[in-house]
């Protein structure tokens, strides 16, 4: 496998709306993508069975799409975790993942089957979120999460993208923005948007309630310096995706192009494209964007395409 790696220098332009919440369809789209990706995919297997969770994160949010969540705005984002609606409700996704499909694992046939994710007591889940949080917040980098903690993570998505879609974004400020200013979660990574109105626009998309908030294009997303960014991309395969890396901070995080496929999403294009991490590591940048169904630290044994 080879990859490109072009300097370019992009337009700062930087207009139109600041903040883009999730759409009430999202985990059903985000299905569908996975399903578009697996198909002659060295990791199909396990990019299909993340399409079946997040068929089951689609139903779960049916459900919750109608529930208040006004005890929400009375919390910061760092107290959201501990919450005892926000617990009880995670819970109760979880079993439902849980009691549905077995935990998976990435490794280089794909999917490993293993016995159903056990339903953990009230401790066990609180420490999940926890560790899930600490991911999301760019506190660690999810080397101490096992497979459990994954499905708890959808779970997550869940929860934290129903309250997304009932926040008032006119009292919110993003532009810019280094962390999600809905729920203070890092980005998985970022998409330039096409269409009549957007095409060119910029936006960080939130890896735990996928908000999508405005930056500017000429700026590395992960540091105060690098205006000037360089682009990895896998040669021929996935021409929507590529790696933004900073020579100032030696970090890269994933850009998402829309004009090159519209069905583009950063959550999914981002695990089918591990093979692109593997490449840029050994360029001597470390990935600084986290995805919660990624255990960090453990591309290395994942086959390249």
């Amino acid at each position: 496998m080879s990859y490109l790696l072009p300097e370019q220098t992009i337009s700062p332009t930087n207009t139109g709306s600041p903040l883009l919440l999730p759409t009430p369809d999202l985990f059903a789209r985000r299905g569908k993508r996975f399903r578009q990706l697996s198909e002659g995919h060295s990791l199909g297997s396990w990019l299909n069975y993340l399409a079946t969770v997040s068929d089951i994160q689609q139903a779960a949010l049916d459900r919750l799409s109608s529930a208040p969540f006004d005890w929400f705005h009375q919390l910061q984002p760092s107290e959201l975790q501990d919450a005892p609606s926000v617990l009880a409700k995670v819970a109760s996704i979880y079993e439902v993942l849980a009691s549905q499909k077995p935990v998976v694992a990435a490794a280089n046939t794909g999917l490993t089957e293993a016995a159903p994710a056990p339903v953990l007591s009230e401790a066990e889940l609180k420490s999940s979120v926890t560790r899930n949080r600490d991911l999301a917040q760019g506190l660690t980098d999810g080397s101490d999460r096992n497979l459990n903690d994954l499905m708890v993570a959808a779970a997550m998505q869940v929860v934290w993208t129903a309250v997304a879609q009932q926040v008032k974004a006119t009292n919110l400020n993003p532009t810019n923005s280094e962390l999600c200013p809905v729920c203070g979660s890092a980005a998985v990574g970022s998409i330039v948007l096409a269409g009549e109105g957007k095409s060119g626009l910029r936006f960080q998309h939130c890896c735990l309630c996928s908000s999508r908030w405005n930056v500017v294009r000429a700026h590395c997303t992960l540091c105060e310096d690098g205006s000037k960014v360089q682009y990895l991309s896998l040669q021929d395969k996935h021409q929507a995706i590529a790696a933004e890396t900073c020579e100032h901070c030696h970090g890269y995080a994933k850009i998402s192009f829309q004009d090159k496929d519209l069905e583009v999403d950063p959550v999914a294009d981002d695990l089918a494209t591990l093979a692109l991490d593997v490449l840029v590591g050994e360029e001597g940048m470390g990935r600084a964007a986290p995805n919660l169904f990624l255990c960090e630290g453990k591309t290395s044994g994942i086959l390249a395409e």
